[in-house]
């Protein structure tokens, strides 16, 4: 399927059609992960929680004949050091830089594997860079190798894993002074 779809800042009008791409998204992650949906809270957030995190972040939306058919949300981070959950993390995050942390990055089906999951994430890499990022840090779950290899060809790299949330979930980062 060709990708024929614009990217635009979200809007809070837009949360509630996002809230369910989302949490239908993440039921094919979690199939793909092998972990239960009840461990993501992208599957319990309220209409109003994903309208606050678009109010208080750069949330971005793809449409494609009118229809949000992908989203991903990028933020500055004042303090990497948050996600730091063991000595390899501490020692990789307490000299990163200005950092940026992604989220809620999501494709309905029918457009997965059409460029537009890229489109998305070069987008808020460079909305990153344009703000001055030197790192930027995502977490995806470790077991689910489509995603592992997605964001390894995006130059991302796998610091570290832990399962405090019930699944080995994986801190994933991007570093480059020439981000």
């Amino acid at each position: 399927m060709k990708n024929d779809s614009s990217i635009r800042i979200a809007g809070i009008s837009d949360a509630a059609e996002v809230s369910r791409l989302l949490k239908s998204a993440m039921l094919t992650y979690c199939a793909d992960s092998g972990i239960s949906a009840s461990l993501l809270e992208a599957m319990t957030e309220s209409v109003e929680s994903v309208a606050d995190r678009i109010a208080k972040q750069t949330c971005l939306v793809a449409e494609c004949d009118g229809k949000i058919v992908g989203t991903i949300c990028i933020k500055p981070v004042d303090n990497p050091l948050v996600y730091s959950f063991s000595g390899k993390t501490f020692r990789f995050l307490e000299d990163a830089g200005k950092s940026f942390y992604i989220s809620r990055f999501a494709v309905r089906q029918r457009f997965r594997k059409s460029g537009l999951g890229i489109d998305l994430i070069n987008k808020a890499m460079e909305i990153a860079k344009n703000e001055g990022a030197v790192c930027v840090l995502l977490h995806s779950a470790a077991t689910n190798k489509n995603m592992v290899e997605f964001y390894g060809k995006r130059g991302f790299e796998l610091i570290d894993s832990e399962n405090s949330r019930g699944y080995m979930r994986g801190l994933f980062a991007y570093r480059s002074d020439s981000l």
